[in-house]
């Protein structure tokens, strides 16, 4: 089982979509066959955006990832 870390869509372009990460702010390029915009949360897996959640579900799940 592989876990994924939420990501915010910080840009979307043409052929390809940037998201970040909250903890450190650097961006990733990746694919999708969802429609995001600008501010939508997301999981991917292998460069792709598998899913869109919450603002409350990334809380809840970036909580759980710091907790140690």
């Amino acid at each position: 089982m592989c876990l994924t870390i939420p990501k915010k869509v910080a840009s979307v372009k043409k052929d390809f979509i940037e998201v970040s990460l909250k903890k450190n702010g650097k961006t990733q390029k990746v694919g999708s066959i969802l429609k995001v915009k600008k501010g939508d949360w997301v999981l991917t897996q292998n460069g792709i955006i598998v899913s869109k959640i919450t603002g409350r579900q990334a809380r809840e799940i970036n909580k759980l990832f710091n907790k140690k």
